[in-house]
């Protein structure tokens, strides 16, 4: 009877189901840093999803990280900040999160990883602007597919394809037509739109750090997640196709409605200066650049 028992609890913890399973270990707890910018650190379970049988696991069987960021855009903006100079960084007692934050000079409140870069010169892929400073305007240097751009166009948050954005403004983005935009920036894969999942389980397997922008519905709010970014280990991320599902599940305490993803893996970072808080998964790698959130002045 013992022994049937045994092989009972065994085969349950391979059953699959139909869902994403996801929970919260911990009561979510919404810090303020500044008026308009809150934050919250908080682990979850999850249930892994089963590329092979093409369901999910029925029992959460992994655990991850998250830190986020909301961030009210009408006190508050969002601008990158990239480095000329590879920073100095000491992998014992430095991040090079850190390094970019202070090389920026700025009053930063809160910072995660940003955009796909070119090493070793730190060069920006893709289309990346904000209220300050257009960094690349050339769309043709990102040409995967799965490629979007996440934009507060005439105030107003959206992410749309890659070609989309190339069939409205042209592969490379006129002067004019960038006065449209207060913020843009373009990554792949986009994740979510109006609530729809835009992948399949056909993406990479592989779980690791993910970093991601995007919108719980509200327009003048936007929400800078990331998971993991403590490090990088066996037990640690979730494969995109996990990620996406996370981040739509309101249970989960993200619950988003538009996202897109950003730099992850070794580059997932988060920081919060006031608080000396300076995540980075691996801690040294070179980031070619960074967003960081400012108050609105």
């Amino acid at each position: 009877m013992i022994h049937f028992l045994t092989l009972l609890l065994i085969l349950s913890s391979f059953s699959l189901a139909s869902e994403f399973n996801c929970s919260p270990q911990t009561t979510i707890n919404w810090n303020q840093i500044s008026d308009g910018v809150s934050w919250a650190k908080y682990d979850i379970q999850f249930s892994p999803y089963d590329k092979e049988n093409h369901a999910w696991t029925a029992t959460p069987s992994r655990s991850a990280t998250v830190r986020v960021f909301k961030i009210d855009l009408t006190k508050n903006k969002i601008l990158f900040h990239s480095s000329q100079k590879d920073l100095e960084c000491n992998a014992r007692t430095d991040r090079y999160i850190q390094k970019l934050v202070d090389d920026s000079k700025a009053q930063v409140l809160g910072a995660i990883n940003a955009s796909f870069f070119v090493m070793p010169n730190g060069k920006i892929q893709g289309l990346a602007l904000d209220e300050n400073k257009v960094w690349s305007n050339d769309l043709t240097a990102q040409t995967i597919s799965s490629s979007g751009v996440f934009s507060i166009e005439n105030g107003l948050p959206a992410l749309e394809t890659r070609d989309s954005f190339i069939s409205r403004y042209g592969s490379v983005v006129s002067q004019d037509d960038l006065k449209r935009f207060t913020f843009a920036v373009q990554a792949y894969p986009k994740l979510l739109i109006e609530n729809e999942i835009q992948i399949t389980d056909s993406v990479l397997n592989s779980r690791r750090p993910r970093t991601s922008i995007g919108t719980a519905g509200n327009p003048d709010e936007i929400i800078l997640v990331t998971i993991d970014a403590r490090g990088e280990n066996d037990k640690t991320g979730m494969t995109l196709f996990e990620y996406a599902h996370f981040v739509k599940t309101d249970k989960c305490g993200v619950g988003q409605k538009t996202v897109l993803n950003l730099d992850g893996g070794g580059s997932t970072s988060f920081a919060i200066p006031s608080l000396n808080i300076y995540e980075q998964a691996d801690r040294c790698r070179h980031l070619g650049n960074i967003l960081t959130v400012q108050k609105r002045l």
